[in-house]
């Protein structure tokens, strides 16, 4: 008998509803009698056995074998030592496989003498679109490394993909067993030394999404696998060490995207004691990674903030990345502070942050006439303890004619910094004065114009006979302290009626002095 073309190896755990289906979905393809099918039956307690037998009697170059269960990664395994032909290739016994999707991939990894095929896979029902798939749109290529398609390290699947049999053999790989993400040391290994691999942008497979939990691609952040992730990273990384620099720069992008986003899982749903552990072990993990390449996966400050504490092995932080220090500014650019600043300044940027003016109202009576602004700045972490007086962050009315440190307000949040400041109103004679908060670090200032201020900052508040409210203008927003009765046209509402009335008061009495004038020429002149 000729050799295969290519094994596929089916392993079956209790999927009776989808079976028929992922096996007719072989046989649809183009020279099925060149193709290898070899079932493993994993102990399946329904009648999915029945099923793959029956397929297994009726199909030709198929083979059905019964295990004790034993897991996914043990069933491939024992479908790889079976399998006879030159490539294989995975499908999962409740996945399909599109018309003439393996056969694309069995012929260009042919045509091209590539050790792995890869084409593409969308899920049903369908998933956004991954970040790896930018690396197959457009004509199939052959590529001599993976750090030509470097995002293709974030497709560790074997099922939209074909490997030719003697160079699994060469390089060792087996899938994982008696752990969830079975592929990743299977296949990642392989796409890291392929020295010939052609990618397609062809749909070559068909994933399923149950949504109930008992898919492989389901309930991936339980605590313990979680762990079970780290784990596989830690033998990828130590079974790396032959793969050229570009590769290992794809691998440690791919870890840091992969890990940063389990940390943040981790901080939500581990203890103390699991979280210290898995903190420990990201220590060492991330020692080999450049600050630089956790920060484009740190896509804000705490997200910054949780990958410093994962350097520094603090799990406290990574469980609450909040910040208390001061603000610090190089070129023009914000960061939140840190002994080792230099190192992370990276992790620490912070976009230019929103403030906003929230409310107005009579300040500390003990500080004289004065009003109080309460606002928000969208720095992480509190800010410091209630009451604490921000040096580096002041609040500047008018050009410069008053600076104001921002004095923290109570708060629980932690995605910004809640503010206050009492404005003394003896030094501010009737005027509009532009609002700022100014950012100071060593005789560096950025300027934070407030953006909008809450509707009750606009109702005039009357401080000793003198309105003061917040007015939005053209750069940001404006605290006017006004005399109601001289310039109350410009004023809130309820001071423009009062402007109004005493307009029309005045009006009256001035056509009432200009008749009675009228009359006393008319009797000195006699006309």
């Amino acid at each position: 008998m000729a050799t295969p073309r290519a094994s596929v190896v089916v392993p079956v755990y209790n999927t009776e509803a989808w079976l028929g289906a992922a096996l007719t979905s072989i046989d649809r393809q183009p020279g099925r009698s060149t193709i290898e099918v070899i079932i493993i039956d994993d102990g399946s307690t329904d009648s999915s056995g029945e099923i793959a037998r029956d397929y297994a009697r009726r199909s030709p170059q198929t083979r059905y074998v019964r295990q004790d269960n034993a897991g996914l990664g043990a069933a491939r395994n024992h479908g790889v030592r079976l399998a006879t032909g030159g490539y294989l290739a995975f499908l999962d016994s409740d996945d399909l496989y599109p018309d003439g999707g393996l056969e694309h991939l069995i012929s260009i990894a042919a045509r091209a003498g590539a050790g792995v095929a890869v084409g593409d896979m969308h899920g049903f029902p369908a998933r956004p679109s991954p970040p790896w798939r930018a690396e197959i749109v457009g004509p199939a290529r052959t590529i001599a490394s993976i750090g030509q398609a470097p995002l293709l390290v974030g497709n560790p699947s074997a099922c939209n993909k074909v490997f030719a049999r003697d160079f699994v053999a060469e390089v060792g790989a087996e899938f994982t067993e008696g752990s969830a993400f079975e592929d990743v040391l299977f296949t990642l290994p392989l796409l890291l030394r392929s020295p010939r691999t052609v990618l397609s942008p062809e749909l070559v497979y068909l994933y399923r999404q149950r949504g109930n939990g008992s898919s492989i691609m389901d309930s991936r952040f339980q605590p313990a696998k979680i762990m079970q992730h780290l784990t596989i990273i830690e033998q990828l990384v130590a079974g790396a060490t032959d793969v050229d620099e570009a590769s290992m720069a794809a691998l440690h992008r791919w870890i840091a995207y992969m890990q940063l986003h389990y940390a943040w899982r981790a901080a939500g749903t581990m203890d103390d004691a699991q979280l210290a552990e898995f903190t420990r072990r990201m220590a060492v993990l991330l020692a080999d990674i450049p600050v630089q390449v956790a920060a484009e996966f740190s896509p804000n400050p705490h997200a910054g903030l949780r990958a410093v504490a994962l350097y520094e092995q603090d799990p406290t932080g990574v469980r609450r990345p909040t910040h208390t220090g001061a603000a610090r500014l190089r070129g023009g650019q914000l960061y939140l502070d840190h002994p080792n600043l230099e190192r992370y300044r990276e992790l620490l940027r912070v976009p230019t942050p929103t403030v906003t003016v929230t409310r107005i109202r009579r300040g500390d009576p003990a500080g004289g006439e004065s009003v109080r602004l309460t606002g928000r700045c969208g720095l992480p972490g509190p800010g410091g303890r209630p009451g604490a007086v921000r040096a580096d962050l002041m609040l500047e009315v008018g050009d410069n004619r008053l600076r104001l440190p921002l004095v923290v307000v109570a708060d629980d949040r932690a995605d910004d910094l809640r503010w206050q400041v009492d404005v003394p109103l003896d030094e501010l004679p009737r005027g509009r004065y532009a609002l700022r908060v100014v950012a100071r670090d060593q005789g560096a200032e950025l300027a934070l114009p407030p953006t909008s201020g809450a509707p009750g900052t606009r109702a005039a508040l009357t401080v000793r006979g003198r309105a003061v409210w917040v007015a939005p203008g053209r750069r940001g927003l404006r605290l006017v302290v006004s005399d109601p009765v001289v310039t109350a046209a410009a004023a809130p509402a309820r001071w423009s009626r009062l402007a109004r009335h005493q307009a029309e008061r005045a009006a009256r009495r001035g056509v009432r002095a200009a008749r009675q004038g009228r009359q006393r020429l008319r009797r000195l002149t006699g006309r």
